[in-house]
């Protein structure tokens, strides 16, 4: 494990992906597929980088749809508050 990991204690019986370079645990496959990309990344072969491509793209877009939501209810929220301001005030 590199000096940056955290310590991660997982019990016997909960389900875990183990990474084979490092065995750290990760509860979704996905996390251990990033994490293999990103700490391992001279270690892994074609189909394993072709993986974490794959996933990389797909969580970025997981991250922009969150942020486009955070964004929508931000500005909702604003007019919200203005609106009732102009109402009531």
């Amino acid at each position: 494990m590199s000096e940056h990991s955290p310590a991660v204690i997982v019990p016997d019986d909960a389900p875990a992906y183990r990474c084979p370079y490092c065995e750290m645990p990760f509860s979704e496959e996905r996390y251990r597929t990033l994490h293999k990309g990103l700490e391992h990344a001279g270690r892994i072969d074609d189909a394993e980088r072709d993986a974490f491509q794959d996933e990389y793209r797909a969580e970025s877009d997981r991250i922009r749809e969150f942020r486009l939501k955070v964004l929508g209810s931000l500005v909702v929220l604003y007019f919200g508050i203005l609106f009732a301001y102009m109402v009531l005030g």
